[in-house]
């Protein structure tokens, strides 16, 4: 497993703001063998609670960390996903104390070197687009949402799946109203039902009726 730096933060220059860093950075300190929690990130930024809530959010949407809760609290970890890329640079996790961030937790770490069906076009316009009371929905819960990396990610992992365009496209508006209704972000939803396809016949069928229901 390759070793994260502080320099792979700063290389993704201005994709990050500068609370982004900080809060990546404090994370990053922390290594793999450290438990903190948010409050304990917010003591070694100098940063309020809310904004290491936020902050946090921010960089699980841009695809930087993935979260997940266990027994014993909040486990972090690197995923740092390029925006037109599935592939990570690591996966190191960091885990944290218990939270009670009332935002839902969930993995989004993906298997490194997933395949990403790079030939695929990109299919950032012609139906892709998010209603805007949606997206206002989804932006109340997170002021920060990067819509446009979690649609090139999602809708890599759902062709991949055998969904064709026209399937993929509804199953992203459906992701969208579920993000909307949940506050969870459309790559951490289907993350959770691409790991419900286990034993599957049909796998495009299935999920493709599994993603019907998030937006329910």
């Amino acid at each position: 497993m390759a070793k994260l730096y502080p320099s792979d933060i700063w290389r993704r220059g201005d994709s990050l703001d500068p609370l982004e860093k900080l809060v990546a950075l404090a994370l990053l300190d922390y290594g793999d063998r450290i438990y903190p929690s948010q409050s304990h990130v917010a003591a070694k930024t100098g940063l309020s609670l809310a904004t290491v809530k936020r902050v946090m959010r921010s960089l699980r949407a841009k695809l930087v960390i993935s979260v997940k809760r266990n027994r014993k609290g909040l486990a972090y970890a690197f995923v740092m996903a390029q925006p037109d890329t599935f592939e990570s640079v690591t996966q190191t996790p960091v885990k944290a104390q218990p939270d009670t961030d009332p935002v839902s937790q969930r993995a989004t770490n993906y298997p490194k070197n997933y395949p990403t069906n790079q030939g695929a076009p990109d299919g950032a316009a012609g139906g892709w687009e998010v209603p805007s009371d949606v997206e206002g929905r989804i932006r109340i819960r997170d002021p920060r949402a990067d819509l446009a990396s979690q649609r090139k990610v999602c809708r890599r992992v759902m062709v991949q799946h055998g969904l064709t365009e026209d399937e993929a496209r509804r199953s992203w508006r459906d992701l969208c109203l579920g993000w909307a209704r949940t506050g969870t972000s459309a790559y951490d939803i289907l993350k959770e039902e691409v790991q419900q396809l286990a034993g599957a016949r049909d796998v495009r069928a299935v999920l493709l009726h599994r993603l019907k229901g998030v937006a329910a």
